[in-house]
């Protein structure tokens, strides 16, 4: 029999092209699609702002319980070319950074002063970057402040 008419060849075929199928094949609608969205959401700001929601982003999930990111974000990272891009990393880069300062304080320096610096700024990314964002809407998923 042919794979094309048993069960459990269909499957194999399946599976060994699902295997086979370079990186990120099955994906492409959905990434193209995000990609798309994210575009159209910048379409007003300049590459340094989506710099610093991208950054963070990637900041808040590190150390705010419950968040993670949407299918937005990675989509960021695609969007800008040549100097665009390079402004757009530098200013993430800043802003991911200083997330993760803040993510050592809270190892080192005055608990207490650090848990509500990071309650602070967690409500912040949530308020700005949540799924009802102020500046930028949908980069983040997590628990409602």
């Amino acid at each position: 029999m042919f794979a094309s008419t048993h069960p459990t060849g269909l499957r194999l075929l399946i599976y060994v092209a699902a295997v086979l199928a370079p990186p990120g094949f099955a994906a492409a609608a959905p990434a193209v699609e995000a990609t798309d969205a994210a575009r159209s959401a910048v379409a007003q700001m300049t590459p340094h702002d989506v710099g610093s929601r991208y950054g963070q982003a990637l900041g808040a999930i590190e150390i705010c319980p419950g968040t993670q990111t949407t299918v937005k974000v990675p989509a960021l990272n695609t969007l800008y070319t040549g100097a665009e891009l390079q402004a757009f990393q530098t200013q993430a880069f800043r802003i991911y950074n200083a997330w993760i300062k803040l993510k050592q304080c809270a190892m080192v320096d005055d608990p207490s002063e650090c848990k509500v610096v990071i309650e602070e700024s967690c409500a912040a990314a949530i308020t700005e970057i949540g799924p009802s964002g102020t500046v930028f809407p949908g980069l983040l998923e997590g628990p409602g402040r």
